[in-house]
């Protein structure tokens, strides 16, 4: 595989690193923190939306930081790219754990194996990061996200099967993700201009949007997508009451 020439802009004595994968970093962040806000302002208060509202917080922060990082890529400032390096897989990593999260609460389990799959999350987040902090190595962070997107990809799509509604919106951003799992792995690119970081980017912000649509169109009826074992218990109950009566 032909490895690409790293792209420069140059604006008078200011050399831009990266310029099209910073800018579409920028894109990627102001999208998250605007995700964030209309979460905030917009939909109900719950863990699981709470949940979601930090993995595009985390999005946010790991993208701003990644527009830094890529701008002075190539530059003499090598020991800050790499700690801004570390500090973006840190946050993204991160982000993975709160998509996870809001599944797992999404998940039609008990409430010891909803116990076992938080610990396994949680688990998977500090060897993800420890690793992160002793290598570096973005490969790593790929693993982490393919992992939780697959996973939330597979629970997502089932209920969407099951006709629940919001679901297809999630499972089709998760699809997207996967895809750019794909490209950046394989480094599939235009040009040096708009590489396989910058395709990922794109299609990662499609994404992002997916998924705040299928949460939003959950928001109405969040009780059945969030506890939807623990609301059929209680009008079974009720049900039960009534025909005692």
């Amino acid at each position: 595989m032909q490895l690409l020439e790293l792209a420069t802009l140059k604006l008078g004595n200011l050399i831009i690193g990266e310029p099209m994968t910073s800018l579409t970093d920028i894109l990627l962040a102001v999208t998250s923190f605007v995700l964030v806000a209309r979460i905030r302002n917009c939909l109900n208060e719950s863990f699981f939306n709470n949940a979601w509202r930090m993995f595009f917080l985390c999005m946010g922060i790991s993208t701003s930081i990644g527009t830094i990082a890529h701008a002075i890529n190539g530059s003499s400032a090598q020991q800050l790219f790499n700690i801004l390096w570390m500090a973006m897989t840190f946050a993204s990593s991160t982000a993975v754990f709160y998509a996870v999260h809001a599944t797992i609460r999404f998940m039609r389990s008990s409430g010891q194996w909803r116990k076992i799959f938080m610990a396994i999350n949680v688990i998977a987040l500090i060897v993800f990061l420890l690793y992160t902090a002793a290598f570096n190595n973005f490969e790593i962070f790929k693993i982490h996200a393919a992992v939780g997107v697959v996973i939330i990809f597979l629970t997502h799509t089932i209920a969407w099967l099951r006709n629940h509604h919001g679901s297809g919106w999630v499972a089709v951003g998760m699809g997207l993700s996967i895809l750019t799992v794909v490209i950046h792995s394989m480094q599939l690119s235009i040009s040096k201009w708009f590489n396989y970081k910058d395709i990922s980017h794109v299609i990662m912000l499609v994404s992002l949007i997916c998924i705040y649509n299928g949460i939003h169109a959950m928001s109405d009826n969040l009780q059945l997508s969030v506890f939807r074992s623990r609301i059929k218990e209680s009008d079974n109950n009720f049900n039960g009451a009534e025909r005692a009566l």
